[in-house]
């Protein structure tokens, strides 16, 4: 069993670590190059906010609601259909 949590994107940034060691040797990406894995986001839940890695969802966008579980969006949260 697994708790996810639904939070609001409120801010998307693209964030590659610094290479340690022997990878220090390898070229670093070209700057907008579109790599998806480095992605996080800036989380609301309820007035907590967290970051939180897009790694698994290349099409959040900012104000998208997710659901998070230990710090990875793992789904996008549709909104409900209006009733009536």
């Amino acid at each position: 069993m697994c708790l996810a949590v639904a939070g609001l994107i409120v801010a998307i940034t693209s964030e590659r670590p610094e290479p340690i060691g022997a990878a220090a040797s390898c070229p670093a990406p070209e700057p907008g190059g579109g790599d998806d894995l480095w992605r996080m986001a800036q989380v609301d839940f309820g007035g907590v906010q967290q970051r939180v890695s897009l790694a698994c969802l290349p099409q959040a966008r900012l104000g998208d609601q997710v659901l998070v579980h230990v710090g990875l969006a793992i789904s996008l949260v549709e909104a409900d259909a209006p009733h009536g």
